[in-house]
């Protein structure tokens, strides 16, 4: 298979993992919450976007 379809299917489970921990534990529900709009949220999408333009430049 293409790589781009394994990258796909990566990104799926992630996000099926943490849609799950969120609808099952209220607990990882309000701190995935208040990761992803808080400080912590932003600096790690603008970390990943960063690693990420730096390596599409290659």
């Amino acid at each position: 298979m293409d790589k781009r379809i394994f990258t796909l299917i990566f990104i799926f489970v992630i996000y099926f993992l943490i849609a799950m921990a969120m609808l099952f534990f209220p607990t990882a529900q309000k701190f995935l919450t208040g990761m992803l709009f808080g400080v912590t949220g932003l600096a790690l999408f603008f970390m990943f976007f960063g690693l990420w333009m730096l390596e599409r430049k290659d």
